[in-house]
């Protein structure tokens, strides 16, 4: 029993004896693994992502768990890449690095950190792709739909982005009116974009832009696509045609010297400083109006208003405008520059903006289409960047359906030179008669008799006003009564003032007969007169006629020279009326 009990003890002791062994080896080689440095590992980069690039790739990396760590190890294929890690490439808690010179596909890449004893991270393995020049011929660019004419201006109209998902903007440029290049940029959320002061039929290109994937880092230009513009159905308005009526609630915009019947329409737009050649409305002139007359009647559809270069001095400068439009300024005075009695005095408000931004100084105003025909302007101005005054260089303006303007008959009147046939004969009375609106025949007294043997003859209108001629109604005698004294033949000619104008020889007449010599178109000519029209027709079928011209002569002098008659003998008018474009009145 004792031998047993000491059998088992002695197997006890054995074994723990060996367990005893094992353990302090293990320990021993444990503590021998951590002394020799194996488990000690470098700080590494934590949520790695690749980014894509256009031929190459950026890696990212928070750093919070990088320690000491100041290299990493890209290894990617058959290639090994060390990088040192700068506080450059750190910003935001997020290391970025540009991996290079890669094809366009998909990349896994092993990731490792070194510190600077050499003890490397743990590897992570990281995917990635790289996009090319097969990426970017599946690209569409945002293209043009068409453009549109609406009422504050001209659009051009884009598709959306459903096909072009990955184009982040896309540039504009086009022609402007002065042939200088605008830029514009659509971006992804737009889909239309404002032309201003495009050159009508002029070019447009653009270039979309799109990003090198989902989460690219580059931006990378798709190829450009050219438009033609759109033509406009309006036109700028002849300057020379137009005036300042200074009504007696006008501002005149003469303060400090400033010159606006002679330089606001000059076509200069630009200051050198000196207030001569704008309007100036002077200090504490807020709210003002001054009426333009544009010598023609037009639907008005712009305006630009060329103010101070604000690089230069922008406390002139308008900011916010109204545009008022009538067709005759009969009654149309107010007392003061009143929107309320501007609409009692029969004014149209065209337009009204609050001016935010201009091009070089000028701001270009759309006016929405009206059915009626505006012949004067106001233009009221209610603020300016300095809330004092308001300075402007140049007014342009626009319009559709051009007309000139009839001429105020009851300015017209026979100016009877020593050579103009006066026809009174057979008791003509042209004087009271060839003006008075009225084309009914009712005999020879009431109309402008030549008399016999008066071929070629002609006689001289004032007409009250300077205008470039471009229209003249005459009625003659009907063809029902007498067709004889019509004429075939009319020339017009034209002078803005009568200083040495006379012709010789001298009219003659016996009774009802012309005795004197006619007079040639050279001596026209060598006193200076202009043809401006010569009209053939045949006056045998005829009772009136409309001669259409556009005469570049400026003209307040009119002589209507008769060449051909039907009779060959006499010449009849019964009423005259005369269109031009502008109308300046006599100083």
């Amino acid at each position: 029993m004792k031998r047993s009990n000491y059998i088992i003890y002695l197997k006890i002791i054995t074994f723990l004896f060996i367990i005893n062994s094992t353990s302090c080896d293990d320990m021993n080689s444990i503590h021998e693994d951590y002394l020799q440095g194996e488990q000690v590992y470098a700080g590494k980069l934590d949520t790695l992502e690749v980014r894509p690039g256009y031929y190459r790739a950026q890696l990212e990396g928070q750093t919070q768990f990088l320690g000491n760590s100041n290299q990493i190890i890209i290894e990617y294929e058959d290639q090994v890449n060390v990088y040192d890690i700068n506080e450059q490439n750190i910003n935001n808690g997020i290391y970025s690095l540009i991996l290079p010179n890669l094809e366009e596909k998909s990349y896994e890449f092993t990731v490792t950190t070194q510190d600077d004893i050499g003890n490397l991270s743990v590897s992570q393995v990281v995917a990635g792709n790289v996009v090319g020049d097969v990426f970017l011929s599946d690209q569409d660019p945002r293209e043009i739909i068409d453009f549109t004419s609406e009422d504050d201006g001209t659009y051009a109209n884009f598709f959306g982005n459903a096909q072009s998902e990955n184009v982040i903007f896309t540039t504009i440029n086009y022609e402007n009116e002065f042939d200088e290049i605008m830029v514009d940029t659509l971006f992804f959320e737009e889909n239309r974009k404002k032309l201003i002061l495009f050159k009508p039929n002029g070019n447009l290109t653009t270039t979309s832009v799109v990003q090198s994937g989902l989460n690219g880092i580059d931006s990378i230009a798709l190829a450009p696509l050219s438009y033609t513009m759109p033509d406009v159905t309006y036109s700028q308005l002849n300057k020379s045609y137009m005036r300042l009526v200074n009504m007696s609630s006008d501002n005149p915009g003469n303060f400090d010297g400033a010159n606006p019947n002679e330089y606001l329409f000059d076509g200069v737009t630009s200051w050198n400083g000196d207030d001569t050649f704008t309007y100036n409305s002077g200090p504490n002139s807020l709210p003002h109006h001054f009426t333009v007359d544009l010598g023609v009647r037009t639907n008005l559809r712009r305006i630009d208003l060329n103010m101070i270069d604000p690089e230069v001095d922008a406390s002139s400068n308008a900011t916010n405008v109204q545009i008022w439009g009538r067709d005759n300024i009969l009654f149309a005075e107010t007392e003061a520059s009143d929107e309320n009695m501007f609409v009692n005095a029969g004014w149209v408000l065209l337009h009204e903006e609050q001016i935010t931004n201009t091009f070089e100084g000028m701001a270009s105003l759309s006016i929405t289409p009206l059915s009626s025909l505006k012949r004067f302007i106001r233009v009221r101005t209610t603020g300016s960047v300095g809330n004092q005054e308001v300075k402007f260089t140049e007014l342009t303006f626009y319009g559709e359906d051009t007309q000139p303007i009839n001429l105020d008959k009851s300015l017209h009147s026979l100016q009877n030179m020593p050579s103009d046939n006066p026809g009174t004969s057979y008791g003509g009375n042209p004087e009271n008669h060839l003006f008075d609106n009225n084309n009914f025949y009712s005999g020879d007294s009431y109309s402008y008799h030549s008399g016999e043997n008066a071929i070629p003859g002609h006689f001289t209108i004032d007409l009250g006003v300077s205008t470039y001629l471009s229209k003249v109604n005459i009625d003659f005698r009907p063809t029902w009564s007498f067709s004889g004294n019509t004429p075939n033949e009319l020339e017009i000619w034209g002078r803005e003032d009568l200083i040495d104008a006379e012709t010789l020889p001298v009219f003659e007449s016996d009774g009802n007969l012309v005795i004197s010599e006619p007079v040639s178109s050279e001596s026209f000519e060598e006193a200076g007169w202009i043809l401006i029209h010569t009209g053939s027709f045949d006056g045998s079928n005829i009772s009136d006629i409309e001669l259409n011209f556009n005469s570049e002569q400026k003209s307040r002098y009119i002589r209507v020279r008769y060449t051909s008659t039907v009779g060959e003998s006499a010449c009849q008018f019964i009423e005259m009326g005369f269109n031009g474009f502008g109308s300046f009145p006599i100083n």
